[in-house]
């Protein structure tokens, strides 16, 4: 192949370098005298000099101003703001600025990034009065001022009231509050020494504090850590009947709880209810059938003894299938250290207390009296 069969190839630079050396020729050709002339070159670094310092004051003067309250906008008798968790900067300077807490956003957010505390700020409920500064605004946003709810729980409650409820204030998400309920995992890592299936019975009833913004996660594991205090309390003294593990003694307290309305009765109620059990006798807990059925019904017709559940005790024997409530201290202790009776029956008058009796005949003559 000679020379003159070969292609001239063409000429390989990088993007934009004929740009780049044409901007590094005009600079050559600007500065060139400035660096060869030092007092040419002197005169340029103290414009420089001047014009940087002169920025840095403006800058000053910039942020010092915006990080003022706007008193236009300000309340100084009543100024509330809730920073919610996970709100960025500028999503707190947009709510200072709202507010007149500062007088610009971008004032605010500069200041935090040049002195390192952009990640200082914490979320929380925060009130403010006529005597503020932005030292006691920013020292209130880095202590933090968790808005706090407070919720009682009442004994009985079953897991979906208490999602009602707890939803209803805004603590929890319903949906996700019921599916770790039923999340084994979850349960069985919370609650070791019961396995259970369901949440239900092991929401404490009690009056709880809870910050907002709380997962419910968090919020259950309130109501667990509470439960096992209680269990631990009641359970230390007693000797709970043989035969019985710690949930199916859980999930009878459970029906002590929707049965009794005195505390004095629930030993009683209880050993009752551990008498039918041995004798392989049907619980026949109208609780239970108000369960089964999915609501609380003043009064209970025939046929809804009749409802075909797991839960209904009229049809079932032994106990359901998870606890149909959540007890309070009163029936776990009832349960834990039931009456010794010999009672197998009762029945409930209209003061809320109830008649025993040791027969099914003397049963029937106390309801007809």
């Amino acid at each position: 192949m000679g020379k003159h069969d070969m292609l001239p190839q063409p000429n390989r630079v990088l993007p934009g370098y004929k740009f780049i050396r044409f901007l590094y020729q005009n600079i050559c050709r600007l500065f060139g005298p400035v660096l060869r002339d030092r007092s040419r070159f002197q005169l340029v670094v103290q414009a420089f000099f001047c014009f940087g310092f002169i920025f840095l004051v403006g800058q000053a003067i910039w942020i010092y101003n915006g990080v003022q309250l706007n008193r236009k906008i300000y309340n100084p008798h009543h100024t509330t703001i809730d920073i919610a968790m996970g709100s960025s900067v500028y999503q707190i300077g947009s709510q200072l600025e709202e507010k007149g807490l500062v007088k610009n956003k971008n004032s605010f957010i500069w200041y935090l990034y040049l002195t390192g505390q952009q990640n200082s700020l914490k979320a929380g409920h925060y009130n403010f009065g006529p005597d503020l500064s932005f030292r006691h605004l920013l020292r209130e946003l880095k202590t933090g001022r968790p808005v706090i709810y407070r919720v009682t729980i009442p004994e009985g409650y079953t897991i979906v009231e208490i999602g009602r409820l707890l939803s209803a204030r805004g603590l929890v998400n319903y949906e996700r509050f019921q599916e770790l309920l039923h999340d084994r995992v979850f349960l069985r890592s919370q609650l070791v020494d019961f396995s259970p299936v369901s949440g239900e019975g092991f929401l404490f009833p009690d009056t709880y504090e809870f910050a907002k913004g709380a997962t419910e996660e968090e919020v259950l594991s309130v109501f667990f850590q509470r439960f096992r205090q209680v269990w631990a309390e009641v359970s230390r003294e007693a000797q709970p009947p043989k035969g019985f593990s710690p949930v199916e003694l859980v999930t009878l307290a459970s029906i002590v709880e929707g049965e009794a309305k005195v505390e004095a009765e629930r030993p009683i109620i209880a050993g009752i209810f551990f008498n039918r059990l041995r004798r392989g006798q049907h619980l026949q807990s109208c609780a239970t059938v108000q369960y089964a059925l999915g609501e609380r019904k003043p009064r209970l017709l025939y046929r809804d003894l009749q409802v075909e559940s797991p839960y209904n005790t009229y049809l079932y024997r032994g106990l359901p299938p998870t606890p149909i409530g959540n007890p309070g201290r009163a029936s776990l202790k009832a349960v834990l250290s039931p009456a010794d009776t010999d009672y197998l029956y009762f029945f409930a008058k209209h003061d809320g207390t109830h008649v025993f009796s040791r027969t099914y005949r003397e049963h029937i003559r106390a309801q007809n009296l």
